[in-house]
This record gives structure tokens, sequence and C-alpha cells, in this order.
């Protein structure tokens, strides 16, 4: 059976990856199952997904820049119960579908095959939660709302002391992972997580297209 959702779990509206964070985090306490975190975007942060909450309509697909969900993948080698059914779990705090649900479900009823026009096809960044927690940051400028210069007509960042955000942060202190605090690191969300550039292997995990993640996560 899946881990049921902790209780006492985290979520602020339009902060995906921190709550995803902060969930992989419990989840690491176990060693049952492989934890991946992993981000869904594109070149062109485009991605239209269904069975989202912020959908205007039920069966409408939602165009987000990027999106972010917690995949759990049990490890055989640990199993004992021989007739227990397999298979990875997702969880999406912004899903429609049950939390947590079968990754074939979830994949089928949120990144279908044959999404057109390509500018909203999907890939994946998939990153071991232990390397995740360890190195990811996040000092929450990409929420900031940028201003208009009435001198210059031009689009500037606000500073902290004025700052508005375009969904209200957590209440808690922007995340600094350990690694990324120590090597002086306090954002590399944008960069190294939601940018699909390259296909190799890192501590900021690897991309995949659809193809390529379920052969990930399918038992």
């Amino acid at each position: 059976m899946a881990p049921l959702v902790p209780s006492n779990s985290v979520y602020t509206s339009c902060y995906c990856e921190e709550n995803i964070y902060l969930l992989c985090q419990e989840y690491l306490r176990s060693n049952a199952w492989e934890n991946f975190v992993v981000f869904i975007s594109n070149a062109h942060k485009t991605v239209a997904l269904w069975s989202q909450k912020a959908a205007r309509l039920e069966d409408n697909p939602v165009i987000w820049d990027y999106h972010v969900i917690l995949v759990l993948r049990p490890r055989h080698k640990d199993t004992t119960e021989v007739n227990e059914p397999h298979t990875s779990w997702v969880y999406d705090f912004d899903t429609r579908l049950s939390m947590p649900c079968e990754w074939e479900r979830y994949l089928c009823m949120t990144v279908p095959e044959g999404i057109s026009p390509p500018i909203y096809e999907s890939q994946f960044r998939v990153i071991p939660g232990e390397l995740f927690v360890q190195h990811f940051a996040s000092d929450r400028t990409h929420m900031l709302v940028k201003k208009l210069d009435q001198e210059t007509d031009t689009e500037q960042r606000p500073s902290r002391r004025d700052a508005q955000y375009s969904s209200p942060p957590p209440i808690y202190a922007p995340i600094c992972g350990p690694l990324a605090l120590q090597e002086g690191i306090t954002n590399n969300l944008m960069l190294n997580y939601v940018s699909m550039n390259g296909n190799y292997k890192d501590i900021y995990g690897f991309v995949v297209d659809r193809a390529g993640v379920d052969d990930i996560f399918r038992v």
C-alpha cells in the first residue's frame, strides 16, 4: 500500500516546489520506497496538464510554466509481501485525482499522449529525493511582481522592502538545502530545476520525455 499523506503536510498555493520539498523530507525517513522529485516543464515553459484543480472546467487542461510532483517507487529488494501488487505512486497537491495516485493512471489522466501543438508537450526532470533536499534552494524571487518604471517605461524588480508577490508566499523562511547553503547558493530553482536543458545525470537530475519517464516509474 502507498504511504498516506501526513496529516500535518504543509501546502501553499503556487509554491509546488516547496510543498514537494517538505513532503519529500517526510518520506525519506522510510527506506521502503525510492523517492523522486519530478519537475514538469519544457523549453517554452508552456505545459498542458489535465486533471488539475486550477482548471476552470473539469475536462480542460491548465497551462503551467512548470509543475512539481513526488513519485515513490517500490524497492523490490525490500519487498516481503510477494502477492502485493506493485506500482509507483504520485503525490500532487494540485490534482483532481486521488493523492496518492497510481503512476499509470496519473500519467494517462494528466499528460495524455499526442498533445498538440508540440509547444504544450511536457518534459520531465527526474531528481532522486535525497539529492533534491540537499541541493535545492529558492529565494522566491520568481514570484515577485515586476513594477513599471514610470520614467523609462521598463519593468523592474521591486526591492525586498516593498516586495509584492503574485501569490502569497509560505509563512516559513525560504528553503535552502544543506549542501546548497554550504556552497553559498540561495536560488537555483529556475536555472537548474525548471530548465529542461541537457539530459545528462548530475546533482540536478536528468531530463526525459513522456516515454522516458514512463519507463522509469512503470513497475
